[in-house]
């Protein structure tokens, strides 16, 4: 059994596959991983974005051998920064469906300095060979995306959780590299897109929202995330405040 973590503002004892957000590196699934800290840092990073109180650790023996003798389960696992890891997280971040032909998807987190490889190779400032020689001497943590629910139900089960200590958030960095800034104009090109709005609409609704406040102070995490995720991020916040 490997022992697997789940970082969140509440204890996660039932999972569920298609709640996920969309647009992450692996697609729509239950995101866990084998790393204590990786887990620890995003939960703490969550309950910091959302001004929650709490940051909890989810607990599970995830059964790889089953899963992997069972022979009826797609398992893509990627053991590296390459070229294979490169195509298919830039294509879910883009918003496109390969993640829907696997049942578990296994590989490297998108860090800090690896999404802003991938930001700069989607702005078009990095060919795919110059990211590639930037992403290989990476040292890959590790993700697992459960997107069949049966692996879920059958091969997951909840151990225990645990409360994290949430301490001093760090200092606001009040400011946007370029390849933050591209971002920047694909989330305002979303909205603009699927509200339906101008450009000076998309805008102000953009540098209104509190999204946008977290990004250039870079809170948490969110400016890992793509442009789609955040837009539709502040397509979320935009209900909440209108009550919809």
């Amino acid at each position: 059994m490997l022992t697997v973590y789940h970082g969140s503002i509440c204890p996660v004892e039932s999972p569920l596959a298609g709640v996920c957000r969309p647009s992450l590196d692996f697609g729509v699934g239950f995101y866990v991983t084998d790393i204590y800290s990786q887990a620890e840092r995003w939960a703490l990073r969550v309950a910091e974005i959302r001004d929650n109180a709490d940051a909890w650790l989810s607990v599970y023996h995830l059964d790889m051998d089953a899963i992997v003798e069972d022979g009826g389960y797609r398992y893509l696992h990627f053991t590296a920064y390459d070229a294979a890891w490169l195509d298919f997280v830039t294509a879910c971040r883009s918003g496109r469906t390969l993640w829907q032909e696997y049942d578990l998807i296994e590989g490297g987190i998108a860090d800090d300095r690896v999404v802003r490889t991938i930001d700069l190779y989607l702005r078009g400032d990095y060919t795919r060979e110059e990211a590639l020689a930037r992403l290989v001497h990476q040292e890959p943590n590790n993700q697992i995306c459960i997107i069949n629910q049966e692996i879920i139900n059958r091969h997951l089960h909840f151990i225990e959780k645990i409360r994290l200590v949430i301490g001093v958030a760090e200092t606001p960095i009040p400011y946007a590299d370029p390849a933050l800034q591209a971002k920047y104009l694909g989330i305002v090109e979303r909205l603009v897109s699927v509200l339906n709005i101008s450009q000076e609409q998309a805008l102000d609704v953009f540098y209104s929202s509190d999204t946008y406040r977290y990004l250039s102070q870079r809170r948490g995490d969110l400016h890992l995330m793509s442009a789609a995720y955040l837009a539709d991020e502040i397509m979320i916040e935009l209900q909440r405040k209108q009550g919809g």
